[in-house]
């Protein structure tokens, strides 16, 4: 069964991977200018907050959740068959943010998913940087010579993928939350925690201060991270380096986040899950101002393992602290709520304010911004005690 749920974080990884790096240079290849990429995918993102807490409802209270993440995966690859094709902007604008709405809940979700099986979240999630390497890695050489439309079919092979992954496991999973069985349909019934309404488990879940604040707190940090995926390529080439470069520098990159995201529960261990998510939250800090400087391609490359020791913690631990921080019970409303604001809402800034600055002062504006965005999460994070365990925290 483990190798079932690794095989679900790669492939649906690697779609990511393919895509994200390098959906900024195909839009570029046809035709669209800084503003209207960042328009682009920060329409998207827009879309991914209403898609998050929309299917975040869904899933909390599905019978069958398993159906709903294959549904979710192969729904994103058909609209991405379309959105291939499409080359005015109204189109291109329409259909990306159809894709994001399928695709979007589906990491979350998984995440969910995952923790509600038992099962080991830092090690499976590991394989979703293996995936999201791998992604990298085949698009940014294959493309120099096939073209960049080879992002789509990756992006669509890896989530059929995903889908035939989930199936396997619905196949072979005991249903261990199900604890009785409706003998006239034969349809499993669902517990208490899986009927509860999405409304009132939003409202338990913005009444705990603590997790509102840790939750803004990766509002100044996930967007960067997620942002960064479009705009290093530009900050690569500004550098010297080539579109089969910028495939080598984020397999490096993505690829550094393995072994931390294995170290990172030993790293918990040791220093406390708090001190450890303040460590990898000032590492991007000085990652970002580093790369405003204007970097030539090499040493870009030469500092790739600072992205493993931020992303590679990040995350696993701010999932798994807004998962601990959360009222029993919904654990997935939760996490859907951290990747709502922490990650898509903070991408939609990110990336709309990094289209504009791309245009008016080149890549290193926009990393400039970027370490400067950070900066305001450590310090908020410092502010709130967010550091410190609390004997109320029901962490490791």
């Amino acid at each position: 069964m483990y190798g079932k749920y690794a095989a679900l974080y790669h492939f649906s990884y690697l779609s990511l991977g393919a895509l994200t790096p390098m959906i900024g240079q195909y839009l570029k290849s046809i035709g669209f200018s800084g503003t209207q990429i960042g328009t682009i995918t920060a329409t998207g993102t827009a879309v991914a907050i209403i898609a998050s807490t929309f299917w975040g409802g869904v899933y909390s209270r599905c019978e069958r959740k398993q159906v709903l993440l294959m549904m979710l995966c192969l729904s994103a690859a058909a609209v991405c068959a379309v959105f291939s094709q499409a080359t005015l902007y109204a189109f291109v604008l329409m259909l990306f943010g159809m894709m994001y709405f399928f695709q979007a809940p589906i990491m979350s979700l998984t995440d969910a998913f995952t923790m509600e099986s038992s099962q080991t979240f830092g090690g499976l999630r590991a394989w979703g940087a293996v995936g999201f390497a791998a992604g990298v890695f085949l698009t940014g050489i294959l493309s120099e010579y096939l073209g960049l439309k080879l992002i789509f079919i990756f992006y669509i092979g890896g989530f059929i993928m995903a889908a035939l992954m989930i199936y396997l496991i619905r196949r072979n999973q005991k249903q261990k939350r199900y604890v009785q069985t409706n003998t006239e349909t034969q349809k499993p019934i669902c517990s208490r925690e899986c009927r509860q309404k999405p409304q009132k488990g939003y409202r338990m879940i913005w009444k705990n201060q603590k997790l509102r604040r840790l939750i803004l707190c990766a509002f100044f940090m996930g967007g960067t991270n997620v942002a960064n995926n479009t705009y290093f390529s530009f900050l690569y080439i500004e550098g010297g380096g080539t579109v089969a470069g910028v495939g080598i520098a984020m397999l490096l990159m993505v690829g550094s986040e393995v072994p931390f995201m294995a170290w990172c529960e030993k790293l918990s261990r040791r220093f406390t899950l708090q001190k450890t998510i303040l460590a990898a939250m000032t590492i991007s800090v000085v990652r970002f101002l580093l790369y405003a400087a204007g970097l030539p391609w090499w040493l870009l490359i030469a500092l790739f393992f600072s992205q493993g020791a931020v992303n590679g913690i990040l995350l696993i631990e701010f999932v798994r602290y807004a998962a601990l921080l959360a009222p029993k019970g919904n654990e997935s409303l939760a996490i859907s709520s951290y990747y709502i604001i922490g990650s898509n809402l903070s991408t939609i800034c990110c990336q709309l304010a990094g289209g504009v600055l791309l245009d008016a002062f080149g890549a290193t504006g926009v990393y400039l911004f970027f370490g400067l965005f950070n900066l305001c999460g450590v310090l908020l994070y410092w502010k709130f005690r967010l550091y410190r365990r609390s004997a109320g925290d029901k962490t490791r």
